[in-house]
């Protein structure tokens, strides 16, 4: 039977404050209930409760009240709990009542600092109702009993962490949208709160930020155009759908598009369909800082909701953001072989270099080592000669891609997989021989360091390589496993880059859209040879030695 410390009649008066807290925990908690369906830890439940003992103390006089509605106990940066300590501070209660010890906080150390250290060097009189503490009339037992429940209480706030934690990654690993904003483009389905469905009006805008990039538009251009045009950026454009969004981004009462805000969008997965979430969080339930986390921690679901944006453009634009020069005065895009061009000497790109000669001016590409007078040679290459003879090779490439699309179509699609399939299951069983070929010899180098065939210092070295060319050929086994997994359900797009090629068939001109869709790279000799590296060129070379061998089974 627990036996509770004696009273003492209290002799003076005290001005006391109440204290009341609610996290969002204790709201979701669910525990028990009184007759009238209210949770125990209500903030009005903890009220009451405090409204009850001042009456069976009539020489303590409520002054004020505070709380604090939705916040962690590990947290003591409380509004509430800071007008509660700035009336302690100036002198004008000197007694502070709780429900208990955990409404204060539920951190061991910090909690424990307030009880024997802030409140008595103010000469504060402090009251837990329901843990029988009040430090007017503490005995000895409260030495140890306090700090017990004090650790109880933080203990409880760690365990619920741990919960929170794993319940979390198990809603993010499932695909589940966990932010308290869908990202522009998207909203949150009525239906599930954490599903993303497509916002469309905004998911057109963020189509055209796309194309406008694709067509060699700067971030710049494009804000300034989306500003212009009168289009909200998105945090406005959420605060005219009534939610009380905020940003740390805005330097302004009325926010326009940036080229952050424009940044953001063009490198942001989740427009092919792709949740990733977790980028960012606290290292444990007591830090409360936000840090960024390894990219290895983070959760990514592919194929996750409805895609704004075809992977392949998607996969476009970053290889231009990666590679985006300077625009030339007065023009709004992008020249179509910026960035494109490079030196096969150096490796560095070629930039354009302009030559006066009377009234008008030439245009060349010239090495970037060479015009900085570093080295190397000028590779020069007119530039109006250069794009004609890329627009040439382009539309050769083209044809040659329409063709191979005809083929496609009369030995029907079916039967190209299936042959594609073949081709992975040979290769998965001559790697699947390597892996085993090594593994074999690794472990023979034990029994020859044993023999002494070899010493230790060639053991490691061997053994270290033997171990990457495992590690190495496991890797390349399961991504011709996915490959072979992706054909058979009919989950692979390798099929879509040939329309990247057909939606072109035609062109008299060569833009910045043909090029950065369809060029990878672009070499230029200095005998003004060129060599043109185009994207999707293993996928073609695939095809066409599935058709050869097909020519040669026919004869």
């Amino acid at each position: 039977m627990a036996v509770r410390k004696k009273q003492v009649p209290d002799l003076e008066e005290y001005r006391a404050m109440a204290y009341y807290r609610l996290s969002k925990d204790d709201k979701n908690e669910d525990r028990g209930r009184d007759s009238d369906g209210e949770i125990s830890d209500s903030i009005l439940n903890q009220r009451k409760l405090v409204h009850a003992y001042l009456k069976n103390h009539p020489n303590i006089t409520l002054i004020d009240e505070a709380y604090d509605d939705g916040y962690s106990g590990t947290n003591y940066d409380r509004p509430g709990f800071r007008s509660v300590l700035e009336k302690v501070q100036s002198g004008s209660i000197n007694c502070v009542i709780v429900k208990d010890l955990s409404r204060l906080g539920r951190e061991y150390i910090e909690t424990g600092k307030y009880l024997e250290m802030i409140f008595p060097s103010f000469g504060i009189r402090f009251i837990a109702i329901n843990d029988d503490v009040d430090s007017e009339h503490s005995t000895a037992g409260d030495d140890i009993i306090i700090p017990i429940k004090n650790i109880m209480n933080e203990s409880y706030c760690r365990e619920l962490s741990k919960k929170l934690r794993n319940q979390f990654r198990i809603q993010r690993g499932n695909g589940e949208f966990l932010g308290a904003f869908a990202s522009y483009g998207y909203c949150k389905s009525p239906d599930d709160k954490h599903k993303l469905i497509v916002d469309e009006y905004a998911a057109e805008v963020v189509r055209g930020i796309f194309s406008m990039k694709i067509k060699g538009h700067s971030q710049s251009v494009i804000a300034d155009f989306l500003d212009h045009e009168q289009i909200l950026p998105p945090s406005e454009y959420k605060k005219s759908l009534g939610m009380k969004y905020k940003t740390g981004f805005q330097a302004s009462s009325q926010s326009k598009w940036s080229v952050v805000t424009i940044n953001r969008i063009l490198t942001n997965p989740i427009y092919i369909g792709t949740l990733v979430q977790g980028k960012r969080g606290t290292p444990n339930y007591k830090i409360k800082k936000m840090k960024v986390r390894s990219e290895d921690d983070w959760v990514v679901v592919e194929n996750n909701h409805p895609a704004i944006i075809d992977p392949l453009m998607f996969s476009t634009v970053q290889k231009m953001m990666e590679r985006d020069t300077r625009r030339p005065p007065k023009k709004d895009t992008l020249l179509p072989l910026a960035g494109i061009l490079f030196c096969p000497d150096c490796g560095r790109t070629l930039q354009r270099r302009t030559v006066t000669r009377g009234k008008r001016k030439h245009y060349y590409y010239v090495c970037a080592t060479y015009k900085d007078g570093k080295g190397c040679s000028s590779h020069s290459f007119e530039q109006k000669k250069l794009e004609e003879t890329v627009l040439h090779a382009v539309s050769n490439q083209i044809q040659m891609v329409v063709e191979l699309n005809q083929l496609v179509q009369d030995i029907g699609l079916n039967n190209i997989d299936q042959i594609r399939q073949g081709r992975i299951d040979v290769m998965i069983v001559k790697k699947e021989q390597d892996l085993d070929r090594d593994k074999e010899f690794r472990m023979k180098l034990y029994e020859a360091l044993n023999e002494d065939l070899i010493d230790r210092d060639e053991y490691n070295k061997m053994r270290m390589k033997y171990s990457k060319q495992i590690e190495d050929t496991e890797k390349a086994i399961r991504k011709l496993q996915l490959q072979r997994e992706e054909i058979s359900s009919g989950s692979s797009a390798d099929n879509n880059w040939i329309m990247q090629f057909i939606k072109f068939k035609g062109i008299s001109e060569l833009t910045r859209e043909v090029v950065v869709t369809l060029v990878d790279r672009i070499y230029v000799y200095e005998d003004k040879r060129i060599r043109i590296e185009f994207n999707y060129r293993n996928e073609i070379a695939a095809y066409q030695e599935i058709f050869q061998e097909r020519a040669k089974e026919v004869v």
